[in-house]
């Protein structure tokens, strides 16, 4: 049933709230080619999906706590929507946000992320958000340049956010002001993960895989893949790390590749987690993990 109900559409993302329950948007490839705005909404409960249709290009979702339990979606013109159990809020970043950036913003949004259970949204050209109610936004970008064109953003708390973003660029904020931290590369970074064990990861293209943290970073050999990461998590005291084709754990210093079992996804893309189980998914495939065992979600 669930394979069936995606047939044809392209999974952009997806996020998993708990075992047999997560979130997936798609697209229909050949609006896509037309450039009609568009996302074709998924909710998984217990093997059952249900369908839904929104009017924008929703590319990047998490979960939020504050300032009420929900789903936070996202798309590079700044469109976002929050679901909570009281309905749907929608609108603009850059219009319902304080205070106004010195140059207007119209696009530029690549993904929105969860920290202390608040989302934030990162960007091209300096751009950081925090959702601070249901429709509204705080902008905490002042400080950074238009040149930091941001990829992805994680912390600690609210005091201890990291930022990374295109040619090796590196950002810290200690919930006052930016500090550009210098990492052992000039690669591009897409994706960062406060750990369990107190560490930051880092990584983006050519397979590049950081570790470290304040003023402190260092690349870890894995010698496990060269292809571009485009996520990272951490799962049960273990780092994850995937491409667009591969899924890989980090061992020591190693990167191993994922055994799925005989069920092999086909792609590979981004990461979610919430305790007990975590998702990877790709344009075609969604598979579950409880610590044990792989099974196909989609």
């Amino acid at each position: 049933m669930a394979q069936s109900s995606l047939k044809g559409l392209i999974i952009r993302t997806a996020v998993v709230r708990m075992p047999g329950l997560g979130y997936i948007y798609a697209a229909d490839p050949k609006k896509e080619k037309r450039g009609v705005p568009h996302t074709i909404t998924f909710r998984f409960k217990d093997g059952v999906l249900t369908r839904a249709e929104a009017n924008y290009d929703a590319h990047s979702l998490t979960l939020i706590a504050k300032p009420e339990a929900g789903l936070v979606s996202i798309a590079g013109n700044g469109y976002y929507s929050v679901i909570t159990a009281q309905g749907s809020k929608s609108g603009d970043i850059f219009s319902n946000s304080t205070p106004a950036p010195p140059t207007p913003r119209v696009s530029g949004i690549r993904s929105v992320s969860s920290v202390d259970g608040e989302a934030y949204a990162i960007g091209l050209r300096g751009i950081v958000y925090r959702l601070t109610g249901l429709k509204t936004w705080a902008r905490i970008d002042e400080g950074l340049p238009e040149t930091f064109n941001g990829q992805a953003l994680h912390g600690f708390s609210p005091g201890d956010l990291y930022a990374v973003g295109r040619e090796g660029a590196l950002w810290q904020f200690d919930g006052t002001q930016w500090t550009r931290r210098e990492p052992p590369t000039s690669e591009t970074l897409t994706a960062v993960k406060c750990a369990g064990n107190g560490r930051v990861y880092v990584a983006g293209h050519g397979g590049v895989l950081l570790e470290g943290r304040g003023d402190s970073w260092r690349a870890i050999p894995h010698g496990g893949t060269e292809d571009n990461i485009w996520d990272l998590e951490w799962f049960q005291d273990r780092l994850y790390v995937s491409t667009l084709s591969g899924l890989y754990r980090l061992e020591g210093e190693r990167l191993e590749a994922v055994d799925f079992g005989a069920d092999s996804p086909k792609s590979c893309y981004q990461l979610s987690t919430c305790e007990g189980v975590m998702w990877s998914s790709g344009e075609a495939d969604i598979m579950s993990f409880d610590g044990t065992r792989w099974t196909r979600v989609v």
